[in-house]
C-alpha cells in the first residue's frame, strides 16, 4: 500500500500521545475514542491510496464519499482534542494536510492534474512521496521547489491554474508551519 508509510507515521504520534489520562480534562471515554478515530484514520487513508491508484479519477459519488470520510475522521479527532489538552497535534495535522490537498485536487485542480504527471518540481512537493515526509522535510521541498513548480502549473495549464496552484501552496507552507 503505497501510503502505509503514512499511516505508520501516524500511528506511531498516536502510540506515542501523552496523553495524560488522570486528567480530569481527558476521559477514559475520549482516550478510547482514539482508536475509533486510528480506524477512521485508517480507513480514510486507504480511500486516498485506491483514489492514487485510480490515477486521481474519482466519480461525483467516491469524491463525495471522500470528502464526507475525511470529515468524519477529522470530526472524531477534533472530539478528542476538545477534552484531551495533551493530544499531539501533529496527528491531526498530517491528516488535516491529506484531506485539503486532496480535496484540492479533486475540485478546484481536477482538470490540470492529468497535465502534470512528468513534471518534476511539482511531483516532489505534490507527489504521492511528499506524503511520507515529515514536515520539516515538506517544509524544505515546499520552499526549494515553488518557483520551479509554480512555473510548471503555468506552462502546463496556464494562469487561472497557475493562481490556484499559488494558492493551495501558501495553505501547505501555512499547515506545515513553515
Amino acid at each position: 500500500m503505497k501510503y502505509f508509510g503514512v499511516v505508520f507515521c501516524i500511528l506511531s504520534f498516536t502510540d506515542a500521545a501523552p496523553l495524560n489520562s488522570t486528567s480530569s480534562e481527558c476521559s477514559v471515554e475520549k482516550i478510547e475514542k482514539i482508536g475509533d478515530c486510528v480506524k477512521d484514520l485508517v480507513s480514510t487513508v486507504e480511500k486516498i491510496s485506491k483514489w492514487v491508484d485510480k490515477e486521481y479519477k474519482f466519480d461525483d459519488g467516491e469524491k463525495k464519499e471522500f470528502r464526507d470520510k475525511c470529515d468524519e475522521t477529522q470530526k472524531c479527532f477534533v472530539s478528542v482534542k476538545s477534552s484531551c489538552p495533551d493530544f499531539p497535534e501533529e496527528v491531526t495535522n498530517e491528516l488535516d494536510v491529506m484531506c485539503s490537498r486532496f480535496n484540492f485536487i479533486i475540485d478546484k485542480f481536477a482538470e490540470c492534474v492529468p497535465k502534470l504527471e512528468e513534471m518534476k518540481c511539482v511531483n516532489e512537493v505534490f507527489g504521492p512521496k511528499s506524503l511520507k515526509k515529515t514536515s520539516n522535510e515538506k517544509c524544505k521541498d515546499l520552499k526549494e521547489h515553488e518557483k520551479c513548480a509554480i512555473e510548471e502549473v503555468q506552462t502546463a495549464c496556464g494562469e487561472k491554474f497557475k493562481e490556484i496552484f499559488v494558492e493551495n501552496f501558501n495553505v501547505e507552507l501555512n499547515m506545515h508551519k513553515c
